[in-house]
């Protein structure tokens, strides 16, 4: 019991607390003949004969829900505490809560008569909750104010985190630069959220509690189920477990890049084209039909650490579970890029169609670069969904042969952390010879 509330709580914490910390960052585009860049476009062209990157990294966190001070006020004391008023006036049915982060332990670019080698490896891995606006309610205020009402509170939780290998090429036919990627992926760790319609009533009658579930959630490696009372995840940030052998995928990038002039590059890739097998102990988790129960209040459920009733949704809600295999899409990327250099600044525009478990999101970014001596310097601008004051920060050092950059989205939260929605930073070493 008491491991349930605390995985409840968790959700509430991480829903409400981790809008502090937006897709691919468009300093990739300021990285061009670098080694790094062919991340976001395997057709963008490289200076030199041998380029290696070594431990990158990116990183991104955030919701297209409302930010935290949308949902609370501050008391006489100064606390921040949960506005049931604001809560009730949440527009959306649902909203998601993700993260992403992108392990780059070697990138390597090699030139090759008139072909240039690509190969690598890093450690991917994207989370995202689709919680809905009723279940908010619910956890905040209890169920005595939604008699006789039938709320969606079902959510859609999904994981996945895999290594991956790939070998590509890349060719320059006049002013075009094509590249392309084959990746062999090996999954790590899953949670697919098939269906996830879970809605629940309290009765005007006796107020009994009444759960209408068809909800299906499938795992690998991950989820650990031996009850409504004792769920558990074992989740590793940094895995090399099933390489080569189990939790098989394949996909591809693509990417073209053309030279308009001396100044300006036009840039178009897909990336992410592909899906994973799972079926390194796959299980299948399935609770169908109606449950009812006698009436309590959800929040002194989830408070009380010594409630103890023998006919709870514990005993009544079932959940199978079988052993079954499964396949699930890759979060795919199409992205538009267009860059203008001269003397010492460089200027770059990006659009990105991140498709993140089923879910399209729309980015559009702006950078200015300055350069001075060995040093880069430069602010960016990035709209996204409920997100229309992200400024970001690059720096840089770069030489012919080494160059280390740093930058992040959302410099703002810095100073109002409790007003932003998402936040995303890039940092990475690589050398040219």
């Amino acid at each position: 019991m008491n491991s349930l509330k605390t995985i409840v709580a968790q959700i509430i914490v991480l829903v409400f607390l981790s809008q502090i910390i937006s897709g691919q960052d468009i300093s990739y585009l300021h990285l061009q003949g670098n080694i790094t860049s062919t991340l976001m476009n395997p057709g963008a062209p490289l200076n030199q004969k041998i380029n290696v990157g070594i431990g990158s990294l990116f990183l991104q966190l955030g919701t297209n829900g409302p930010p935290i001070h949308q949902l609370t006020s501050v008391n006489n004391s100064g606390q921040r505490y949960l506005d049931i008023n604001v809560i009730n006036e949440l527009d959306e049915a649902r909203y998601d809560l993700h993260m992403d982060y992108d392990v780059r332990t070697v990138d390597l670019g090699i030139q090759v008569s008139d072909f240039t080698i690509l190969a690598g490896h890093g450690f991917r891995s994207s989370f995202n909750i689709n919680y809905t606006s009723d279940v908010i309610k619910l956890l905040s205020q209890g169920n005595a104010n939604f008699i006789d009402q039938t709320l969606e509170i079902g959510p859609n939780i999904d994981v996945q985190a895999y290594n991956e290998l790939y070998l590509g090429l890349q060719k320059t036919l006049g002013k075009f630069t094509l590249g392309a990627k084959a990746k062999l992926l090996y999954g790590t760790s899953s949670i697919y959220t098939e269906t996830s319609d879970m809605s629940f009533r309290t009765l005007p009658e006796f107020y009994q509690l009444q759960f209408k579930n068809d909800y299906t959630l499938r795992s690998s490696n991950l989820l650990k189920y031996d009850g409504l009372d004792d769920i558990g995840f074992e989740y590793s940030r940094i895995t090399f477990d099933n390489l080569f052998f189990n939790n098989r995928g394949f996909a591809l990038d693509l990417g073209a890049t053309f030279k308009l002039n001396k100044n300006i590059t036009l840039s178009a890739s897909a990336l992410d084209i592909g899906s994973i097998h799972w079926d390194f102990s796959p299980k299948k988790y399935t609770s169908l039909g109606t449950f009812t129960f006698e009436g309590i209040d959800l929040v002194d459920f989830i408070q009380d650490t010594n409630f103890n009733v023998q006919d709870t949704l514990l005993d009544l809600i079932e959940v199978n579970t079988t052993a079954e295999v499964y396949r699930t899409s890759l979060n795919n990327r199409f992205i538009l890029g267009c860059s203008y250099v001269r003397d010492h600044w460089a200027f770059h525009s990006l659009y990105q169609m991140h498709t993140r478990f089923g879910t399209r999101n729309h980015q559009l970014s702006l950078s200015a670069i300055r350069k001075i001596n060995i040093f880069d310097l430069g602010l960016s601008y990035t709209m996204n969904k409920n997100n229309f004051n992200s400024l970001g920060l690059y720096l840089g050092l770069k030489t012919k042969h080494v160059n280390v950059y740093f930058s992040t989205q959302n410099i703002y939260g810095i100073f109002e952390p409790t007003k932003i929605t998402n936040v995303s930073g890039a940092l990475g070493f690589s050398f040219q010879l």
